[in-house]
């Protein structure tokens, strides 16, 4: 009972209604007299939580010989909280999408060019490197990806969340691949939206790193070993690695 307890806090519920619920759903229609006495909850603070878990759908008012009883809903209706939440942070995440352009941010003097170089430690860090380049002002990515990248080495379920915030923000790219990834089946939207090519068989194996260049910043993310990534903001310097990338491309062939 004390484990179910806790996992019905953690789905928003309070530890009083927690317990109500739980002793509710397991005698059938209690009144508020068996709450109290089985809950040792003092009377007014069973009426309110009550009054609580009916706004929630979870617990129903009926008259059984002239007497009020509250029946609880079956546990499957649970699972509507959690839709709930779902619902919630979609809100809130497109409030934040809209929110973040509108945020003014400190650049100093805005007659000098701000640059700099950050290095961010560990899975959190590069995670962090990564939320910077899908909010990219262009929607637009060059990216070099060695065969074991980090997002490949990680965990499948943040590098198909990953891929789905891309495809979220409409982020397209250039991307080049070592030629031993034509393994790889793709749809025809991610040829699309990836637009891969794979390098000579001479880079293969000379990129530890995956490297993503956007706006006037390049993105440089170790492998999951190292587990770091450095940001650098520079408009001089994302032009050079630019020109280094145009460089592949043209000698890259087609996925």
């Amino acid at each position: 009972m004390d484990e179910a307890r806790v996992h019905l806090v953690g789905l928003g519920l309070t530890q009083t209604e927690s317990a109500i619920y739980l002793y509710g759903v397991s005698v059938g229609s209690p009144s508020i007299q068996d709450i109290a006495a089985a809950t040792k909850v003092k009377r007014p603070t069973v009426y309110h939580a009550i009054g609580t878990l009916i706004e929630k759908g979870l617990v129903a008012e009926r008259r059984i010989d002239g007497k009020l009883r509250f029946t609880m809903a079956p546990p499957t209706a649970l699972k509507r909280l959690i839709e709930e939440q779902k619902d919630s942070l979609m809100r809130k995440s497109a409030a934040l999408d809209e929110l973040i352009p509108q945020i003014p941010v400190s650049t100093g003097n805005p007659k000098k060019v701000e640059s700099g170089v950050v290095e961010y430690k560990g899975i959190d860090g590069m995670k962090s490197v990564m939320d910077i380049a899908l909010y990219c002002k262009s929607k637009e990515w060059d990216i070099i990806a060695p065969y074991q990248n980090f997002l490949r080495e990680y965990d499948p379920a943040y590098a198909e969340k990953y891929l789905k915030a891309r495809k979220h923000y409409g982020i397209t790219s250039r991307t080049l691949w070592e030629s031993g990834m034509r393994d790889r089946a793709l749809t025809q939207d991610e040829l699309v939206e990836r637009n891969p090519r794979l390098m000579p068989e001479v880079m293969r194996g000379k990129f530890d790193s995956m490297l993503i260049l956007f706006d006037d910043k390049v993105a440089i993310f170790s492998s999951l070993e190292k587990a770091s990534a450095v940001l650098v903001t520079s408009k001089e310097t994302h032009e050079i690695f630019r020109a280094m990338f145009d460089g592949l491309w043209s000698v890259s062939t087609p996925y």
